[in-house]
């Protein structure tokens, strides 16, 4: 039996690591090609040892001595830097797993795009900065692109053997994270170490602070009109504090499908790299005599002013780029103890209003070069504003 080829990008992360959990099963049947981290090299050297792929790239060079020490008697190929990390992604597999987290992991998504029969993207921004670029990537070079996102992997689900266009509109759950009973005044002084205690998940800390701001919910709004065709106005957003309908679609005839699972990352991830089979991925059915209630609550847009700010880019998805680079230096001011929680909204909202960047946006955001150019000149700007 010829073995899939397999490219795992961000292996180290939250997504990384469960994406081996499913591989680990029934590693034989894979040939396991490239292994990327950023910077936890002593997470990427052990995952090489146990899988044994074909090449291995740390993103930051201090480390890579290390990692050539800790795997020169094998016969991987090891690299660092971000201009290898592409030539690797240039490499044609049968399969990717794009998890790099933020903008970072945008220029490899698109490679991927090129070089893989399947995308299986766990990196919206490559969506929101680049959602046009990547799709056509995706169509020129017949890949087949499957979201790993919880939600949208759930949607695309629940539109498989459907017609497009009996779509009526999507809902996007939220848990609403560790911060959906507080009270606005609470929220005024929320801290980093508050904010990243998720009820449900257990994810990485950047994307453990998006969730409990609702920016990560913002930015899942605009990779599905991306990924599914849909209006501003089509897409809805509801509370679901247990995590267990990840989302749902409702269609012209008062009809509403649901995808329901435990929350577990193997899931989507066993369906992208499956696809269009279900096999085992050794993850429990949900067992509704335990289960009791689901609820579904409004979110609070004062509370989670992301869900306000966000209507800007839904309606121009060219200002996509400047939204999740403001969003990101955002959250880098409040992780450092810059500025507090709630005032990372104000941060993004001003950038969006800067005539400066958003004046040629539309020609810039027509290709890599032009969107990288624009994401660093948003970086610039929103690093100089003071709260």
């Amino acid at each position: 039996m010829t073995k899939r080829k397999i490219n795992i990008f961000g292996t180290t992360g939250s997504v990384g690591q469960s994406t081996l959990k499913v591989l680990r099963e029934s590693k034989e049947a894979y040939e396991f090609v490239t292994f990327s981290a950023h910077n936890n090299v002593d997470q990427l050297i052990a995952d090489c040892l146990e899988f044994r792929p074909r090449y291995a790239n740390v993103g930051n060079e201090k480390y890579f001595w290390k990692l050539k020490n800790a795997l020169s008697h094998t016969n991987i190929i090891l690299s660092y830097g971000k201009r290898s990390l592409l030539d690797l992604a240039s490499i044609k597999v049968d399969w990717s797993m794009s998890a790099i987290i933020g903008f970072a992991g945008v220029e490899v998504s698109l490679r991927c795009a090129e070089y893989s029969n399947v995308l299986a993207l766990a990196n919206k921004e490559a969506l929101v900065c680049a959602g046009n670029l990547l799709l056509d990537i995706c169509k020129t070079n017949d890949t087949k692109l499957i979201p790993v996102d919880s939600e949208h992997s759930a949607i695309f689900q629940c539109l498989e053997g459907e017609r497009r266009k009996d779509l009526q509109s999507i809902i996007l759950t939220a848990s609403g994270g560790p911060f959906r009973d507080w009270s606005l005044k609470e929220m005024e002084s929320a801290t980093l170490k508050q904010a990243l205690k998720h009820p449900n998940w257990s994810m990485g800390t950047r994307i453990t602070i998006d969730s409990a701001s609702m920016f990560n919910k913002a930015l899942e709004l605009i990779e599905a009109m991306h990924l599914f065709g849909l209006n501003f106005s089509e897409v809805k957003v509801i509370i679901h504090p247990q995590s267990i309908i990840h989302s749902m679609v409702n269609f012209n005839d008062g009809s509403t499908l649901a995808q329901l699972s435990l929350p577990d990352m193997k899931g989507p991830i066993g369906y992208a790299l499956n696809y269009p089979k279900r096999l085992n991925i050794d993850l429990e059915n949900i067992d509704f005599t335990k289960l009791g209630s689901l609820e579904f609550f409004e979110p609070d847009k004062k509370k989670f002013p992301a869900l306000d700010i966000v209507e800007k880019v839904g309606k121009n998805l060219d200002l996509g780029v400047i939204f999740n680079a403001a969003k990101e230096i955002a959250l880098d001011k409040f992780i450092s103890g810059e500025i507090a929680f709630l005032k990372m909204a104000d941060l993004i909202e001003k950038t969006l209003e800067e005539s400066s960047l958003i004046n040629n946006i539309s020609a810039m955001s027509q290709n890599a070069t032009g969107i990288k150019e624009l994401d660093e000149l948003t970086r610039e700007f929103a690093k100089k504003l003071k709260f």
